[in-house]
């Protein structure tokens, strides 16, 4: 008998592909499914978050309701949607305190309301610990949509803010860096200027960490990558090591994605909305990833997190 265990994350999704979507032809994979709504595609997502993988102790439910929100409305973005709103499924432990709920409430509220989208309404049930479940919807022009495939040899590659950022609660597990680590901002209008800026050729989000997603970037688009390490902007003050983890960490919801290196100057100048915007490596000719640190090209593997394996 094969248990998931032996699997990991990555090799269950592709035995369910393989129902799902034998003949890949489904467009099953992306970061949200296309629903073809004429001139545009519904977009639709969902993401789930359980209180012993992904809830530190100590968090306050307002958190919660910000995250698995804003974990959904993120998957939205790195395809350049607008978002419309978000339906949950939540299990909940029958001692639960009923201020608590409130709070999860008010989080997804808060985040909704903050992106333009809005609580559409759920279900609930009995479970021992805490879990919910987020289905996101949005709207993107056919023309907008990005997608992970579309690389090109000789396109550029981006990443918008910063890597490390949650780096404090990983190595601490202090309840003040939990903040941090839920605390995610969507890059909702980033992706949308990405979108009609006709400039990008494929796109993700950093939700498994930045050597995972350029991985998927890969495989998508049948492509190879070279990244510069002394070009990734990392927080101040990390040590080397620091960095290196922080290629790997998951949960940065930054947008990764590639562009044309004619439209890539014209990009830069836009300034993004002010938020940082740093061209970190090239699309190569070959199928390989790798990073250039201290002048020497290595391997990059893929490393970033994965459900079901030893941790």
């Amino acid at each position: 008998m094969t248990i998931i265990g032996d699997l990991g994350e990555k090799a269950a999704i592709s035995r369910l592909l393989e129902t799902f979507d034998p003949d890949g032809n489904s467009g099953i994979g992306d970061d949200c499914a296309l629903v073809d709504m004429g001139r545009e595609y519904l977009l639709a997502t969902c993401d789930m978050v359980n209180q012993e993988t992904h809830i530190p102790e100590g968090t306050r439910g307002w958190l919660v309701g910000w995250y698995v929100t804003a974990i959904n409305l993120s998957d939205i973005a790195s395809m350049g949607g607008f978002p419309l709103g978000l339906l949950f499924a939540m299990g909940l432990p029958k001692d639960m305190d009923a201020e608590y709920l409130d709070d999860i409430a008010r989080g997804m509220e808060d985040c909704c309301q903050a992106y333009g989208a809005r609580v559409l309404g759920g279900d609930t049930k009995e479970n021992p610990t805490i879990t919910i479940t987020g289905t996101a919807f949005g709207l993107v022009g056919k023309k907008d949509v990005m997608l992970r495939k579309g690389a090109r040899p000789g396109d550029i590659v981006f990443l918008t803010g910063q890597l490390g950022n949650q780096l404090g609660w990983y190595k601490s597990g202090a309840e003040q860096d939990i903040e941090s680590l839920l605390k995610v901002e969507p890059r909702i209008r980033e992706g949308q200027i990405l979108s009609q800026s006709g400039a990008v050729t494929s796109c993700i989000d950093l939700s498994d960490g930045l050597s995972t997603s350029i991985h998927h970037l890969r495989k998508a688009s049948d492509a190879g990558f070279e990244l510069e390490m002394e070009k990734i902007p990392f927080i101040s003050g990390l040590s080397d090591e620091d960095k290196e983890r922080c290629l790997h960490l998951g949960g940065e919801f930054e947008l990764l994605f590639t562009s044309d290196p004619s439209k890539a100057q014209g990009l830069m100048a836009s300034g993004l909305g002010g938020l940082k915007l740093t061209a970190i490596g090239r699309v190569m000719d070959d199928s390989t990833v790798h990073i250039v640190v201290d002048n020497n090209s290595q391997a990059l593997e893929d490393m970033g997190y994965e459900h079901f394996r030893e941790r």
